[in-house]
């Protein structure tokens, strides 16, 4: 095992807290959560002894593809077996699928191949989508029927297409117009075949609201019920840019509708399949992502689900990624990525999964997320802030400049808060700087809050579960001030203290990196 994972010592620890902890946050299996918005995709379908694992994480919900061309790769037959086993297998652990029935079928569709060489080694080339054909489209809406008719009784939620406004996932150019056709002759069937059926449309690589405006158009904004959206990026908080335009899209077609976070994730290392950010890279700096990835969705972004990408991959590493002819200027700095950047290969493995590959061993970043299932579930709703919260800058510790001087994106501190209908609070927040693997110095703030009230308030460390106690704030005319708090690149949770279980004991392993509060 890699160095950076092992466990430290307790002397280690102790000189690491600012006061010793109260407890530990214990974790809920999902089987023990009525309701969350928390998920992730589970890795390759056929490990579904995987979802042991999810059970143990603490998720309500996952994320399938009942893919067109595994399914019928005969005409007119049809082969189950990827979609029910892990089905089944998610609902006998408390968890919820929502299924995203997609992909062109060679046995219909041509391909429209990508003009660029490079985006067609690292993507592929897909079947183009049975929309731009009569026979093809006959063809997909038979196989529709035929996977609500199979499932209907295990499956409530139902996703169209993954990435229909990327040209790889949708295999052609993108169309909003014709993906929202797609989508009103698809969710028909669907309805008339489950009335009580959830309908998810979008799945959008990324947050595209002229899209988003345009499918909605054609007549589909009241055939479904939620549109989703995949969040990849250097910073969870570069999507909050686009929010407000994606919810004046959504009110105008559809007041109704509610929005969801259906798949996003982070690697722990740089030499990863698929999506790959920017440096740097490591397993706490992908944990510090996925908890700010999970606030940023349920507060800025106002979803009613947060999904993570994902638990597992099977990939082999020694499957290295065909290149065309390198330039000169590539042999000095090596093989260039897509447009974008973040992306430079098709084949390996995936290292945005919270299982380690092969052996299965947990990264930080699972623990970070099964303390979040832990602490905070359906029980929590955003409050809606009467003004901004303001975070005074006592001390800016190893973030250098952050203070009054610097009040621009990303060094302005954002704060998140939410209430349970008993009225008890919940306040998470943090530094949006690029994250890093060792914050040994946080910077120390004060914390205004308008709206909030705690009367046993605790500091919550989601990267390692500990709890300790804070003074109760003052509340100068509704506003809770809080006089001295640690400032990182990760949430840190202000919570009420009767609101958590807590264990004498750490039920996880201590990352060396892991920065006590």
């Amino acid at each position: 095992m890699k160095s950076h994972w092992i466990m430290a010592g307790l002397i280690v620890a102790a000189a690491r807290l600012v006061a010793a902890p109260v407890g530990y946050l214990t974790p809920r299996r999902s089987a023990d959560t009525v309701a969350s918005p928390w998920g992730v995709q589970a890795g390759d379908n056929e490990r579904v002894t995987l979802f042991d694992r999810a059970g143990e994480l603490g998720v309500k919900w996952t994320r399938f593809l009942a893919v067109w061309p595994t399914i019928e790769r005969e005409k007119g037959r049809y082969d189950f077996s990827s979609l029910d086993e892990p089905v089944n297998a998610a609902r006998a652990h408390g968890i919820t699928p929502f299924v995203c029935i997609s992909n062109g079928n060679k046995l219909y569709s041509g391909t429209i191949p990508n003009p660029d060489p490079n985006w067609r080694l690292i993507y592929g080339v897909k079947p183009a989508p049975p929309i731009l054909d009569d026979a093809a489209m006959a063809a997909w809406l038979r196989y529709v029927d035929a996977v609500i008719a199979h499932a209907k009784d295990r499956v409530t939620h139902w996703e169209i297409w993954n990435e229909p406004n990327h040209y790889a996932y949708w295999g052609g150019p993108p169309d909003a117009a014709s993906y929202g056709k797609l989508v009103r002759l698809t969710a028909a069937r669907i309805r008339a075949a489950q009335p009580d059926a959830v309908i998810i449309a979008g799945a959008l690589a990324g947050l595209d609201p002229q899209f988003v405006s345009g499918f909605l158009a054609e007549d589909t904004a009241h055939a479904v019920d939620i549109v989703s959206f995949h969040n990849y990026a250097p910073l969870p908080e570069a999507r909050i840019y686009f929010a407000d335009d994606t919810w004046t899209a959504l009110k105008a077609h559809n007041p109704k509708l509610q929005l969801w976070q259906g798949e996003c994730g982070y690697p722990s290392a740089s030499s990863t399949k698929d999506f790959r950010g920017m440096s740097p890279w490591g397993p706490i700096v992908q944990a510090k992502w996925l908890l700010r990835q999970s606030f940023v969705d349920t507060f800025f972004m106002r979803c009613s689900l947060s999904n993570f990408f994902k638990l597992y991959d099977g990939g082999d590493r020694a499957e290295k990624q065909a290149r065309p002819e390198l330039k000169p200027v590539d042999l000095l700095l090596g093989f260039p990525a897509e447009a974008t950047g973040r992306r430079v290969r098709g084949k390996g493995v995936n290292e945005k999964c919270l299982l380690s590959n092969p052996d299965l061993t947990p990264k930080p970043a699972f623990y970070a997320y099964q303390n979040l299932t832990a602490l905070f579930d359906a029980r929590y709703r955003p409050v809606e802030f009467a003004t901004k919260p303001v975070v005074t800058v006592r001390d800016p510790g190893q973030f250098s400049g952050v203070g009054d001087a610097d009040d621009a994106y990303p060094s302005v501190p954002l704060v998140t808060g939410y209430r349970t209908a008993q009225g008890a609070s919940l306040v998470a927040y943090w530094l949006p700087w690029q994250p890093q693997e060792y914050t040994p110095k946080p910077a120390r703030i004060s914390l205004q809050v308008p709206g909030v009230k705690f009367t046993a308030p605790v500091l919550v460390n989601l990267l390692d579960g500990s709890v300790q106690t804070l003074p109760v704030p003052r509340d100068e005319n509704g506003v809770a001030v809080f006089a001295d708090l640690p400032l990182f690149d990760f949430p840190v949770v202000i919570a009420e203290r009767t609101e958590m279980a807590l264990s004498a004991a750490r039920s996880t392993p201590l990352h060396d990196a892991i920065p006590g509060l």
